[in-house]
């Protein structure tokens, strides 16, 4: 099941319509990849809402869940900067959808 592992207080909005919330406080190491709503999800036209499941294991990534069509699909939140703005994007593992 796709569900919120972290608090989300503080609403981010990214340049692709994708609204991020973050943590919030002086500890929150997270960012506005808590909860993602209205986050595209990549090599698709399907936007979900998807909570990340841990911290950043790189630089680029945070990995993350959601569900689409009543099956939870696993994979890491990244940043996209294809159009000079910063936006945010799903992108699942191998073979998930």
């Amino acid at each position: 099941m796709a569900g919120q592992r972290f608090a989300a207080r503080e609403p981010f909005q990214f340049a692709n319509n994708a609204t991020g919330y973050a943590p919030g406080g002086p500890f929150d190491c997270l960012g506005p990849y808590a909860k993602v709503t209205n986050c595209p999800i990549h090599g698709t036209d399907i936007r979900r809402t998807v909570y990340a499941t841990g911290y950043a294991d790189t630089y680029f990534s945070i990995p993350a869940r959601t569900t689409v069509k009543g099956k939870t699909v696993k994979g890491y939140l990244t940043t996209t900067d294809e159009t000079g703005e910063r936006g945010i994007e799903f992108r699942p593992y191998n073979g998930q959808l």
